[in-house]
């Protein structure tokens, strides 16, 4: 009987799976651009950029000595959220031509030419 509920919702598991949009795939498979990020409410965009930062922030403990990222510590350590969010914004914004790119390529690059100018 056992057998019979696993297989059940095994397959009750896959027919909900295979029902899902395109876009609902892996953590990373994404299409998310700069156009789509300057889309999106101002709150929105400032949880994401947020959330980005932090996240390349703790790559540092897990990084060896020499990581690139020690420059982003010094840089954000006296930036607000809403200037983190300003920083992607306008750089997505004069650099049009990128607007199709990845969003976490294009965040990268804004606060490493917002951040190696200091």
């Amino acid at each position: 009987m056992k057998r019979w509920a696993f297989v059940f919702f095994l397959g009750i598991i896959m027919l909900f799976s295979s029902a899902l949009p395109p876009q609902a795939g892996a953590a990373g498979e994404t299409d998310f651009s700069g156009r789509h990020y300057l889309e999106i409410e101002t709150s929105a965009r400032i949880f994401y950029v947020t959330g980005f930062v932090h996240g390349m922030s703790i790559v540092r403990p897990m990084a060896e000595e020499n990581a690139i990222i020690p420059w982003l510590n010094d840089c954000i350590e006296k930036m607000t959220p809403l200037q983190f969010e300003k920083v992607l914004s306008l750089y997505i914004q004069k650099n049009v031509a990128l607007q199709d790119a990845r969003l976490d390529v294009l965040a990268f690059l804004a606060f490493k030419a917002k951040c190696r100018k200091r």
